[in-house]
C-alpha cells in the first residue's frame, strides 16, 4: 500500500508505526514482517485482521486468498492499494487528519495524540501519481484506490487517463472508495470505462440523518443523489462496472443496521460489504462493556427476529450474523463507557450533534447502563 507521506506498508490496515528499519528498508521491504508470517504467528501490526477473526471469523486477510490463487516464483508487482491523499470534504467521526484535510480544525480543537503530525500532513496533502513509471505497473491486475476522497485529487484523475492511453487498464479491475457526496464532473469517463473492470465502492454508513452525523458534514440528500448517478453507470455499462456499498459498523449505526441494510439491498438492490471498526475504542463494539453488548443484541432482535432466516435476501441474514458474533459478552468487568462517552460528546460539542442525533443508542445507553 503505497500513501501520502508515509513509507510503503503491506495494506491499507497496518499503520506504518508498526514498521522496523528492515520494514522500511527498500531492499529488505517487509523483512521482519515477512520472517513473523513464517513463523505463523501474527504480527503485530496486523492486530485489526486478527480481532476481525476473533470477532467474526473473517478478516480483510482471509479475503485477500480470491486474489491470489496462482503463486509462482516470480516476483511481480500484480495488486497495488494506494491511498491517494489526504483532500476530502468529509471529516468522518472515525476518521482522522492523515486522512482528511476537513478533520484539520477539529483534531486542534480536540488536541488529539497525533496532532503533531499536522505539518507534515499539510506538507504531504497528495501522493506523486504524476511520476509513476507505468512500466512498474506492467503486471498489475487489481488496483485499490482510497482517499481521502479519490475523486478530488487531479493526480488520480490523471493517473486513470495515463493507464488507459498505455493501454494498461484493459488488464486492470479497480476498486474506487469513494463518499458519494462529490460526483466528479472531470474524470474522463471513457478512460475509466477502458479498465478490464470499474468497482464503485461507495463509504455510506448509516441511513438518513444518521450518516450525516457519523460522516459529518454530509447530507443525506446529496449523498443519495450522487450515489444514484454511480447506479446510472452501473446500468450503462452492467458488463464493467459494478457499484458496492462498504458500510463500518460501529457502536453508533449498528443499532440501526436494520433500515440501513433494507435502504440497500430492498431499495438500491445493492451488495453490502460489512467492516468492523477497531479505532477510536469508542465507536468500536469489541471494546464496549457486556451491559452494552446485551442491549445491542437485545435491540437487533427486535428488528431482524430472533430467526435469522426469515428473510429470503441472504445479506439480510449475514448482517444479523455479524451482530450476533461481536455483540458476544465476554465476562470482563472492566467499563470505559463514561470515558468513551466523554470522547463522543467531545466531538459532537464541535459539531453541534447530541446524542439524541444517536438516538437508538442512547437508548440503549440509557436503558442497559449500569
Amino acid at each position: 500500500m503505497q500513501m501520502h507521506g508515509t513509507p510503503a506498508t503491506p495494506c491499507c490496515r497496518f499503520h506504518d508505526r508498526f514498521l522496523t528499519e528492515v520494514d522500511r528498508d527498500p531492499s529488505t521491504l517487509f523483512g521482519d514482517i515477512q520472517a513473523t508470517m513464517m513463523r505463523n504467528e501474527w504480527h503485530p501490526g496486523c492486530f485489526k485482521c486478527k480481532a476481525d477473526e476473533a470477532s467474526k471469523g473473517s478478516s480483510m486477510r482471509t479475503e485477500a486468498d480470491e486474489f491470489f490463487d496462482d503463486f509462482t516464483d516470480t516476483v511481480r508487482l500484480e495488486y497495488l492499494e494506494i491511498t491517494v491523499g489526504r483532500l476530502c470534504n468529509l471529516a468522518c467521526i472515525g476518521c482522522g487528519l492523515e486522512f482528511s484535510h476537513t478533520w484539520d480544525k477539529d483534531s486542534i480543537a480536540l488536541d488529539l495524540p497525533n496532532v503533531d503530525k499536522l505539518p507534515h500532513f499539510k506538507k504531504n496533502a497528495e501522493m506523486d501519481l504524476d511520476n509513476i513509471d507505468l512500466d512498474h505497473l506492467r503486471d498489475v491486475k487489481f488496483i485499490k484506490v482510497t482517499g481521502g476522497e479519490p475523486f478530488l485529487h487531479k493526480q488520480f484523475i490523471n493517473l486513470v487517463s495515463r493507464l488507459a492511453d498505455s493501454g494498461l487498464s484493459k488488464q486492470i479491475d479497480i476498486e474506487i472508495f469513494t463518499n458519494s457526496t462529490w460526483y466528479p464532473k472531470k474524470v474522463d469517463e471513457d478512460a475509466l470505462l477502458s479498465f478490464k473492470k470499474v468497482t464503485i465502492s461507495a463509504s455510506i454508513d448509516g441511513w438518513g440523518e444518521l450518516n450525516n452525523v457519523v460522516r459529518y458534514p454530509a447530507k443525506w440528500t446529496v449523498l443519495e443523489s450522487t450515489f444514484d448517478k454511480w447506479l446510472q453507470m452501473r446500468n450503462d455499462n452492467p458488463d464493467k462496472v459494478e457499484v458496492m456499498i462498504a458500510c463500518t459498523v460501529n457502536v453508533l449505526n449498528a443499532p440501526t443496521l436494520f433500515d440501513f441494510m433494507l435502504w440497500a439491498r430492498i431499495e438500491k438492490r445493492v451488495p453490502v460489504i460489512l467492516q468492523t471498526v477497531y479505532e477510536p475504542h469508542y465507536l468500536s463494539i469489541e471494546h464496549w462493556p457486556d451491559w452494552f453488548k446485551r442491549g445491542l443484541k437485545y435491540t437487533i432482535d427486535q428488528q431482524f427476529g430472533i430467526d435469522s432466516k426469515r428473510f429470503p435476501d441472504n445479506r439480510l441474514n449475514k448482517a444479523y450474523k455479524l451482530l450476533t458474533k461481536i455483540t458476544r459478552t465476554t465476562g470482563a468487568n472492566h467499563d470505559n463507557s463514561d470515558e468513551y462517552l466523554a470522547e463522543m460528546q467531545r466531538v459532537f460539542d464541535l459539531r453541534g450533534h447530541t446524542l439524541d442525533d444517536v438516538a437508538k443508542f442512547k437508548r440503549i445507553v440509557e436503558t442497559f447502563k449500569p
